[in-house]
């Protein structure tokens, strides 16, 4: 099969659209993206995200049937998500069967928790109680992306906000998207969250980090094409692997350059390290 490569053959490249989401916007413009990926990148699967708004269900899901590429997650808009609406989120769930995709994403939590903190994180879930419970009562799954501030203590307890969301949600329905640049940026042993969240998570972010200098001189991690930094991917893929991760979604947030070019030579450095491990 197309984009099982390698030994891992578990691991399937996919793009996330949010890379592209300047050319996502309108109907012609997705389809031009979707077209793009099936013939320059030769992919099997994408994640929806910052499409416009505006684009069909119906429409994105005959995309995806015409080019044979798999919906495999996505990003709800986070006023959609967090909206404590349950008709918005019977109408996600319903643009999601369409789609024939059963894991909804978000992409980030919103001020209003970010801001307090661990409390706040607590509150958000006592927010989503009601989508996390329509998407398991429809045989679904929400998946959550995280950066760093997650990765902020309870003063009290501790314990990480992450850690939290690992252990106080139903590991049914509550399941997780990491990103290898935010892990790293943050400091964070990504094997050993991966390890966390095993038989949780279905997709990764791959990017890379290259430094930029800042505005005071000094070098910092910026969002980079794969094998273009230094992000070591074989042991975070071999830690997939084992946690049962099937996706590595590409997303680069800011492009350096064309953000197809970009995407292209990111999915020739991925399949080859998915080759050569």
């Amino acid at each position: 099969m197309k984009g099982r490569i390698g030994s891992m053959k578990n691991l399937i490249p996919a793009v996330q659209l949010f890379t592209l989401r300047e050319f996502t916007q309108t109907k012609e413009g997705l389809e031009n993206c979707f077209k793009r990926i099936r013939t320059e990148m030769d992919c099997d699967a994408v994640q929806i995200s910052c499409i416009g708004r505006d684009i069909p269900a119906s429409f994105i899901a005959a995309l995806s049937k015409e080019y044979a590429i798999k919906i495999c997650i996505t990003h709800a808009p986070p006023d959609l998500v967090f909206s404590k609406d349950l008709d918005v989120y019977r109408k996600l769930i319903k643009d999601h069967q369409t789609y024939g995709c059963n894991i909804l994403g978000v992409g980030n939590s919103i001020p209003r928790y970010i801001d307090d903190g661990y409390a706040g994180f607590k509150r958000m879930l006592h927010d989503i109680a009601p989508l996390l419970s329509e998407l398991k009562a429809n045989g679904m799954k929400f998946a959550y992306h995280s950066h760093t501030y997650e990765f902020v203590k309870d003063p009290q307890t501790g314990r990480y906000i992450y850690d939290m969301l690992v252990e106080d949600t139903d590991p049914d329905v509550f399941h997780f998207i990491q990103d290898s640049f935010w892990m790293r940026y943050g400091g964070i042993n990504h094997q050993k969250y991966l390890e966390k969240v095993a038989g949780r998570i279905e997709v990764l972010h791959v990017k890379d980090s290259t430094p930029r200098q800042s505005f005071c001189g000094d070098a910092e991690p910026y969002f980079g094409t794969i094998g273009e930094g230094n992000i070591y991917y074989p042991p975070i893929l071999d830690a997939c692997e084992k946690a049962g991760v099937q996706y590595l979604a590409i997303e680069q947030d800011y492009c350096q350059r064309d953000p197809f070019e970009s995407l292209k030579a990111a999915m020739s450095a991925l399949k080859k390290t998915i080759a050569e491990i």
